[in-house]
């Protein structure tokens, strides 16, 4: 009887293991993410941001590519050829006496004079070509000399610096995106929180009121009215998870993260604002040189001025040699074209008809349009910080009082909830001083975000994120 209890051990445990694997499995993945960590993660995995990287790496082979056109060049061609009446040179014929060819031989006589007989022979052509053949050319060019070639390689180093600089601006818009989105989450995650803690309370109070209804205690508007601040609250409740739920799959979204795993955030929203040191911001210089736009727009003002002096180049002379070998399978019997061929060839520009001059007046026309749009740019940057480092004050200050006025609304809600219970105060008093206690709160959270939105649009400017 012992082995049957053992088989019947063992097989429940194995479904016990499977269960419990097949449980794990289909759990979703939690991940937990503080906002740098949040951050991190958006650079790695969002898809602006892999593109951004992929764009540096399409630069760096765009200056190969560049470089490699003042490179020699070697190319190999095969050519299959066949005609269909091969072309022959014909050298005519010869005069030679009648009485010198030997007995039998077909002459063309001719009477020149009347006693001497002479005769004339017909040559064979000479065929120029052959009628089936293969040709191999080997080609190896070299350029010696292109003033656009040199401008050209003085672009690319650009190039590639504007897109190491658009890619730092990709990874910094997307740090202020998560870091606002991150806020947003902590903002509805501690109004939920409050707003379910204040249901609970006034559905204890509620139910308070209706055992004093029942026994006489209470007139039925009382707990109407707080009947009605508690459905409410219910529906603030549920609306408020929803909003978290939306917010928390758009910054899944950012982040590159599958939609079905769990984001756990750690840190906490009042650590993020008490943070922020007003007086260190404020005594803090704007560096426009360190502005992300700041550097493309100069960069830009850069790539205008080679283009200016790519098309002054197109005045100069351009000189390339040209090494060439060529092999024939089959040979004719007279072949002019030589194996082995070197040139150098100069291409000297003379005349356009004033093509060049209009083309460079339009790069110097472009350039300065370039120019006005970096120094506007330069004004705007400094009305932005300046407008920023003003949010960020009132948005400071307001922070301040109302943190004070969260501590003023809490003591006056929880001094009415004593005086309800003594029979001081009425269930309007309770709702009034609630709302009044949750509209300070949201307030508050308001102020929280204003604050980490303008040190964040500040940090942006700096490029300091």
């Amino acid at each position: 009887m012992k082995l049957p209890i053992i088989t019947l051990f063992t097989a429940l445990l194995a479904c016990t293991v499977q269960f419990s694997a097949s449980a794990q499995n289909n759990q979703a993945a939690t991940t937990s993410l503080s906002l740098k960590q949040a951050q991190d993660y958006a650079i790695k995995n969002n898809a602006g941001s892999r593109n951004a990287v992929l764009d540096m790496e399409i630069a760096r082979k765009k200056i190969w590519e560049t470089k490699a056109m003042g490179m020699p060049q070697v190319n190999a061609q095969a050519n299959y050829q066949h005609l269909f009446k091969v072309p022959e040179m014909s050298l005519g014929g010869i005069t030679i006496l009648k009485s010198d060819l030997p007995d039998g031989t077909p002459v063309m006589s001719e009477d020149i004079g009347n006693s001497v007989y002479l005769g004339y022979q017909a040559m064979p052509p000479i065929q120029l070509g052959v009628k089936n053949n293969t040709t191999l050319d080997i080609t190896v060019s070299q350029l010696i000399f292109s003033g656009e070639y040199i401008v050209g390689l003085q672009a690319t180093k650009i190039f590639y610096l504007m897109s190491e600089q658009k890619k730092a601006k990709t990874e910094i818009e997307l740090k202020e995106f998560v870091a606002n989105m991150y806020t947003t989450a902590l903002l509805l995650e501690r109004n939920l929180e409050v707003m379910k803690k204040s249901l609970d309370n006034t559905k204890k109070t509620l139910s308070d009121m209706q055992q004093m209804y029942k026994q006489g205690l209470l007139e039925n508007t009382d707990v109407d009215q707080l009947e009605f601040a508690s459905l409410s609250l219910a529906n603030g409740v549920n609306s408020l998870r929803r909003q978290l739920d939306y917010t928390l799959d758009v910054m899944k979204f950012q982040l590159g993260m599958p939609f079905d795993e769990n984001i756990i955030l750690t840190d906490q929203l009042e650590s993020i604002a008490d943070n922020i040191n007003l007086e260190t911001i404020v005594a803090s210089q704007f560096n426009i040189n360190n502005n992300l736009d700041y550097q493309i727009l100069a960069n830009s003002e850069a790539i205008s001025r080679l283009n200016l002096r790519r098309e002054q180049s197109t005045f100069l002379p351009n000189l390339a040699a040209v090494y060439r070998h060529s092999e024939k399978m089959k040979k004719p019997e007279f072949d002019f074209n030589p194996k082995d061929v070197f040139q150098i060839s100069m291409n000297i520009p003379i005349f356009s008809s004033g093509m060049r001059n209009v083309k460079v007046q339009q790069r110097e026309l472009e350039l300065q349009q370039v120019i006005n749009i970096r120094n506007n740019a330069t004004n705007g940057l400094q009305l932005e910080n300046m407008n920023a480092r003003n949010n960020i004050s009132t948005a400071y200050e307001k922070y301040v009082n109302d943190k004070r006025n969260i501590e003023l609304t809490k003591r006056i809600y929880d001094k009415t909830l004593i005086r309800f219970n003594e029979g001081l105060a009425s269930s309007k008093d309770i709702s009034d001083n609630l709302a009044q206690y949750l509209n300070a709160q949201s307030s508050l959270y308001s102020s929280i975000f204003s604050l980490i939105s303008a040190k964040n649009k500040l940090d942006k400017l700096n490029n300091n994120l």
